[in-house]
This record gives C-alpha cells, sequence and structure tokens, in this order.
C-alpha cells in the first residue's frame, strides 16, 4: 500500500485565467529567490501572501512544543500557503525551508480571493489541489501511526525514490536529523536503521547519496513494516 502519495503540478490553473483575472493577480505579484536553508513561511505568523513556488525543493514541517515533524517535501510547480486562504485566525498552519534555490511568485492573498470568487474553473481546481494535499497528509499521518520504524525508513526512501526525484540513485538535501523528522523517529533510531539497511545490502549510502539496490525487499519493508 503506498503511504507517500505524488505531488501533482499546479501550474494548469493559470491557464483558466483570463487575462483581466492574470492582471489582478500579476499587479500585486512579487517575484523572489530563496538560498538553501532561508525559511519560506513561518508557522503562526500572518497569512497575507500565497506563493507559487516556480522552481525548487522546499520542506513544509510543523513544529509542537517538544517535536518538529516534517510534513512533506515539495518540488517546483507547487503552491504554498493555500490551507491558510480563509483560516479563521488568518496565519500559516505550517512552515516552508528552501533545500535548494528556490524561485516563486508571491501573491497578494486579497488578490488571490477576489480571483477565486470570479472564476470557478479557477476555484476547482484550487479546491483540487486542496483535496489532494489533505490526501498526502492522511497517508503520511498513517505512515507515521501504523508503521514500526523500519517499515517508516523504508517508505521515507521510497518516497523520495519514487515521488522526489523518480530514480533509484539520488542525493538528498536533507540532515540526518531532518531525516528523522521526516520519517517521525529519532535521528538515532534513523541512523540505525539505515545502516541495517545497508548492511543488507538493500541500499547503499555514501554521505547524502542514496542507492536503493534492492527495491522488491525495501517495498516489502515499507508494505509490512
Amino acid at each position: 500500500m503506498p503511504y507517500c502519495i505524488k505531488d501533482i503540478s499546479h501550474t494548469g490553473a493559470f491557464r483558466l485565467l483570463s487575462e483581466e483575472e492574470e492582471n489582478i493577480l500579476n499587479r500585486n505579484k512579487t517575484h523572489l529567490k530563496y538560498s538553501k536553508g532561508e525559511v519560506i513561511l513561518k508557522q503562526g505568523t500572518l497569512a497575507n501572501s500565497i506563493l507559487y513556488v516556480q522552481k525548487g525543493l522546499s520542506k513544509l514541517f510543523v513544529e509542537g512544543t517538544q517535536k518538529k515533524v516534517i510534513v512533506t517535501i515539495k518540488r517546483d510547480d507547487n503552491f504554498l500557503g493555500l490551507s491558510s486562504i480563509y483560516h479563521v485566525d488568518k496565519t500559516y498552519q505550517y512552515s516552508a525551508t528552501a533545500l535548494e534555490e528556490c524561485e516563486i511568485d508571491v501573491y497578494d492573498k486579497e488578490s488571490f480571493k477576489t480571483v477565486l470568487s470570479q472564476n470557478i474553473g479557477f476555484s476547482n481546481e484550487i479546491i483540487r489541489y486542496l483535496n489532494h494535499s489533505t490526501a498526502k497528509i492522511y497517508s503520511r499521518f498513517l505512515c507515521v501511526t501504523e508503521k514500526n520504524a523500519r517499515g517508516k525508513v523504508a517508505d521515507m526512501i521510497l518516497c523520495f525514490a519514487n515521488n522526489i526525484f523518480g530514480c533509484n540513485k539520488f542525493t538528498i538535501p536533507l540532515s540526518r536529523q531532518e531525516l528523522a523528522e521526516f520519517a517521525g523517529l529519532s535521528m538515532e533510531n534513523t541512523i540505525r536503521i539505515l545502516k541495517e539497511f545497508e548492511s543488507d545490502n538493500i541500499i547503499k549510502l555514501k554521505g547524502k547519496n542514496f542507492n536503493i539496490r534492492n527495491l522488491e525487499v525495501l517495498e516489502r519493508i515499507s508494505d509490512y513494516g
């Protein structure tokens, strides 16, 4: 059973806009570049913008009183901040940090809401993206609560391979601590399991470089872990 749902591109929504609606958005649009490690959104701060990541990877995470949990890794062609459009406390519900250089269009939230109220097709696309994101979060929650530690780490590696990088050899832009936050485990447990997978010749590790050597076994651990 797949627990990590692949993101869908959000770029199609803009093709549904009229010239006038594009002008409404673009009048208050700012194009920004974020360096690796730079904060894009901060949980709990005033949500006055909707962001569209044109290029680059970012991590979305939520912070509790004791723990930080990475909810997902976002590729390019994705919106950030949609969950805060009509949220009652008018703040961002998560934080986002650039994992590499990101190019982002920042739209004024009120202008965005104006276009939503005028264009049913555009609104339906945004609802579709929100529904997809909700399903993605539900699947991550199920993974974190249902699977054992080995299953969580296996699922995380498969998520990187299948849904983020699209290949079995990849370089992750995350520290070991961030990997633990993504898997919902302690850093010690995450490192231990990664070493076990390497000893069992399931994966090969070299720094941040991952190479899946036995995909079938990794999938079995993810399914039954």
